[in-house]
């Protein structure tokens, strides 16, 4: 029964879609308390400045982009969703998938990263 429980929630996060993430993120976003809410920006903020380092500036000027994390109840990304398949978004992507977030609730939940090179 548990494996079963596993698995639908498993097949459920496998279709969603990018925007029923981001919105799932944008939700999340919007309810957490000051304290969390800047725990959360700063622990996201790391994440992006090594994933940077690691990709290196864009090559070329890029149209705004997100990429949305699904993060477990211990802070581990299970999965990411992005709306660019150019190879900076890949390999950003590719680095957040590993990225570890504060959890607020004790709950899994979902977060985004939002990209835009507009000054």
């Amino acid at each position: 029964m548990i494996h079963a429980l596993l698995l639908a929630a498993q097949l459920t996060a496998a279709d969603t879609s990018f925007a029923d993430a981001k919105a799932r993120a944008d939700e999340y976003e919007s309810v957490l308390s000051h304290k969390d809410g800047a725990a959360l920006i700063e622990a996201q903020g790391k994440a992006l400045g090594a994933a940077m380092t690691e990709c290196g500036p864009a090559k070329k000027s890029f149209p705004p982009f997100a990429i949305v994390a699904r993060v477990s109840k211990n802070g581990v990304t299970e999965r990411t969703w992005r709306n660019d398949d150019s190879p900076f978004a890949i390999c950003l992507d590719l680095h957040l998938a590993r990225a570890f977030l504060p959890v607020a609730a004790g709950k899994p939940f979902y977060a985004s990263y939002e990209l835009d090179p507009a000054p």
